[in-house]
């Protein structure tokens, strides 16, 4: 029965992320299933679409059309790491 839980579970968690794929815009045909770091915080430049860790020099000095937002949010909007700082992932 407990297997059974976690399938339905599994499902359900696969389909509301093609759902929140298809909200946010994404044209491709695949999922984006969040990675265990995907939570944190970064910095967007929503006009390079290219996202930085918080403490990465270049995100110090955005003034200009940067906003807070989850690494998630970022990658599922089509933004590509800073190649300074991989966004985070050093």
């Amino acid at each position: 029965m407990k297997k059974i839980w976690m399938l339905v579970f599994f499902l359900l968690f696969v389909a509301s992320c093609a759902e929140l794929n298809s909200v946010m815009g994404s044209s491709s045909n695949y999922l984006v299933l969040p990675e265990a770091d995907d939570g944190r915080m970064v910095v967007l430049n929503t006009n390079t679409h290219v996202y930085h860790d918080q403490k990465c020099q270049k995100a110090k000095s955005c003034t200009k059309n940067c906003q807070l937002t989850t690494k998630y949010a970022a990658k599922a909007s089509g933004a590509t790491p800073c190649q300074k700082c991989s966004g985070g992932n050093k």
